[in-house]
Parts: C-alpha cells; sequence; structure tokens
C-alpha cells in the first residue's frame, strides 16, 4: 500500500527476504510488513547440511541450470506441471484451480523469466531471515502468519520469530499450506487488514493531521479486498 513515504509492504514467502531488506535499506519510507508465510531460504549455504562436502555440487547444479537449464525450464512450465506441483505445499487441494495456475504460470512465459527463477535458486549467501530481524528497526511492525501444515516451512521456526524485537504477532492457521491467501483467504484477509489498520493507527499517532484527511482507511481497505 503505497501513500508518499507511507509504504506498508505485505510479503510472501520467498519475498520475505527482499521486503525485509527494503525496510533495512530505507527505513523512512516504510511504515511495517506484514509476512504471510515466511521463507527460510533452504538453499543457502548455512542452511545445508555438511556444506563443505554439499555446497560445491549445489553450485554445480546451480551452475547448469544457469547456463543450460532453458530446455528443462521450457518443459516444466506447463498448467499441469505447475497443478502438479501446487499439489505439494498446497494443504487445501481445492484451492489449485484454472486461475490460480494461469496467475502463476503467466509470468514464467514471459521473456527472461528463467533467468529470475535460476537467479533466485542459484543465491545461496546474504542473511537469513532470523539475522535481518534481528537487526530491524524496532519501529517498524513486523506481523506473521503461515499455515500449520505447510510442508516447507518448519512451524517452530517461524514461531520462533516472536523472539525478535520487532516482530509483534505470529499466527499459524489450522490445516492450511504454504499459501494461505490463496487456501484460505478468508483468514488471512482480516489478519493483513487488522495489521494495515495498526499500522496506520500507528502512523496517525505520530502525526494527527493525517488522521483528519481523506477517506477514512477502513473504508478504503474495504474497497481493496471486496
Amino acid at each position: 500500500i503505497v501513500k508518499k513515504k507511507d509504504i506498508t509492504l505485505v510479503s510472501n514467502s520467498i519475498g520475505t527476504s527482499s521486503v525485509l531488506q527494503a525496510v533495512m535499506d530505507t527505513p523512512d519510507l516504510y511504515t511495517g510488513i506484514c509476512i504471510v508465510t515466511p521463507n527460510f531460504r533452504e538453499l543457502h549455504s548455512a542452511e545445508i547440511a555438511f556444506p563443505s562436502i554439499s555446497m560445491p555440487v549445489v553450485r554445480t547444479i546451480q551452475k547448469a541450470l544457469r547456463e543450460n537449464g532453458q530446455p528443462l525450464f521450457e518443459a516444466l512450465a506447463t498448467p499441469s506441471t505447475v497443478a502438479q506441483i501446487l499439489k505439494e505445499p498446497y494443504k487445501r487441494q481445492e484451492a489449485i484451480d484454472d486461475t490460480l495456475v494461469a496467475v502463476l504460470l503467466d509470468p514464467l512465459l514471459l521473456d527472461g523469466a528463467s533467468n529470475v527463477v535460476f537467479d533466485t535458486l542459484s543465491y545461496s549467501a546474504g542473511p537469513l531471515p532470523e539475522q535481518q530481524l534481528a537487526m530491524f528497526p524496532e519501529n517498524k511492525p513486523v506481523w506473521i502468519c503461515y499455515g500449520k501444515d505447510d510442508p516447507w516451512t518448519p512451524s517452530r521456526r517461524v514461531d520462533a520469530l516472536i523472539q525478535k524485537p520487532a516482530v509483534q504477532q505470529v499466527v499459524g492457521f489450522d490445516g492450511v499450506g504454504h499459501c494461505p491467501h490463496d487456501e484460505a483467504p478468508e483468514l488471512v484477509n482480516p489478519f493483513v487488514l487488522e495489521f494495515l489498520e495498526h499500522v496506520h493507527a500507528k502512523s496517525n499517532k505520530a502525526s494527527p493531521s493525517k488522521a483528519a484527511s481523506g477517506n477514512s482507511f477502513a473504508s478504503i481497505l474495504d474497497g481493496i479486498f471486496k
């Protein structure tokens, strides 16, 4: 949600590190972050067992994908393959419909999309979310929600993030997988709306003149989510 310099970020999965870093780099632009299922970057060198042995193998595979992976990418970028892949992280299988597959697949068919995917898979350095949150500005609230039945995201590790100073809430949803915003919007949307109201009220408290201007923030949010 962008208005002048009051930017509130909402991220999912691999976007976690990006939004955390954005706020750390230019904190004056942002009001806070709502994270829907954090990603702990499983291909990071610190996350892989026996890194002195395994990382050279991982880097070789990453290099091969960047240089020669286009045919494999094109073979996998099909509706049936995307739908099949989604069956692993999505607990609520009924959420996997043609619309969802198209939303995820269409960007992958654009020129240069494979380069972005391979670069993402090849990035095994940089800070982990826990490290970023340890240095995160405490006056920028962070709320986190996730699906408890996500096979890719360990619940105990997500819950432990509440120990970080800026993290105000960590909420797990039962019976939901990796993308709760797709699987259970009736749970996620209210959570995001409450967070946006929270940071907006905090901003208004800091700058009382904002509260009296324009339409109510709640009515604007209602229009976005309806």
